[in-house]
């Protein structure tokens, strides 16, 4: 442990509701971006699982680690984490305090749990103290591509409160973590739901559906996919058609674009640790072909 670190009189607890002002101030200072309550509540306590742990240096927050309980996709009943607000305050960086958070978290919490999903930041890219080799790594590019000339609409437009009406088109084994019902609700009914819409496409008796965020810049009004489910079979040109018909798309994909209307915004990489030993078998079920999207991160929240 680093001998200045040692010298500090710290303190390792979950978070609270009450903490918030702390929480808020302690993300603008590393992000410059603003969390409301309704964000941290949401986010962090409507479940009994997903929880925040934080560093305090008396009773001021200086680095926090956030984690939102998620089931695995090929076991449902099985919970898994996915490491969210990673960040510690820039006076304390670099003396092994946030490595030390994460150390405290997997020995009182995670132990319990077969896998932690993490999104490091480009400050934070520790990762519970566990083993290169049980560290499988993926890389996404978050992308803007710019349409000059919108072509005829195809796709349709459906409120999010048609969620329920859709749930039978769920099913989607790809997926790493399981998405039901409950899920796409939790997700996005229950926290800014009017920023969302379900964008359809229907071709010869197949529907796909993306989930996707509006969002507002400089230029005007855009859009962010986050989510799909329906029919893989289409969802290829289901893409194709709904990015000619929008002015600015934004999507990631884990390969680079070399064309002239596609803008790289940001490159997100995404780390899965196995914290509990997997046979061959196990891992090829749970980690092979398996697909994640921005909906699956924070990223989408701030997208400019």
């Amino acid at each position: 442990m680093n001998t200045k670190l040692k010298e500090l009189n710290l303190v390792y607890r979950k978070l609270k509701l009450s903490d918030y002002q702390k929480f808020k101030k302690l993300f603008y200072s590393c992000f410059k971006k603003k969390i409301t309550y309704n964000f941290f509540k949401w986010r962090y306590f409507d479940d009994k699982h997903s929880f925040c742990y934080g560093v305090f240096e008396s009773s001021k927050l200086i680095a926090n680690v956030g984690m939102k309980a998620m089931k695995l996709n090929y076991k449902k009943n099985k919970t898994i984490y996915s490491r969210h607000s990673s960040m510690v305050l820039g006076n304390y960086r670099g003396i092994g305090i946030f490595s030390e958070l994460l150390k405290k978290v997997k020995k009182k919490i995670l132990n319990k749990f077969p896998i932690v999903v993490m999104w490091p930041n480009k400050n934070n890219f520790s990762n519970f103290g566990i083993k290169k080799s049980k560290i499988l790594k993926k890389k996404y590019h978050l992308y803007k591509m710019q349409n000059f000339k919108k072509k005829r609409k195809i796709t349709s437009n459906y409120n999010l409160n048609q969620l329920n009406k859709l749930k039978f088109f769920f099913k989607n084994t790809e997926s790493f973590f399981y998405k039901d019902l409950n899920y796409f609700k939790k997700r996005y009914l229950y926290y800014k739901k009017n920023e969302y819409l379900i964008n359809v496409f229907e071709l010869k008796n197949l529907k796909s559906f993306f989930i996707l965020k509006k969002n507002i810049d400089k230029k005007g009004l855009n859009y962010v996919i986050l989510e799909h489910f329906g029919s893989k079979q289409i969802s290829k040109e289901h893409f194709k058609n709904l990015v000619n018909e929008n002015k600015e798309t934004i999507f990631w994909t884990s390969n680079k674009i070399y064309k002239p209307n596609y803008i790289l915004i940001d490159s997100i990489n995404l780390n899965i640790g196995l914290i509990k030993n997997f046979s061959f078998k196990e891992k090829k079920l749970i980690l092979s072909k398996k697909n994640f999207m921005i909906g699956d991160t924070d990223s989408f929240i701030t997208i400019k």
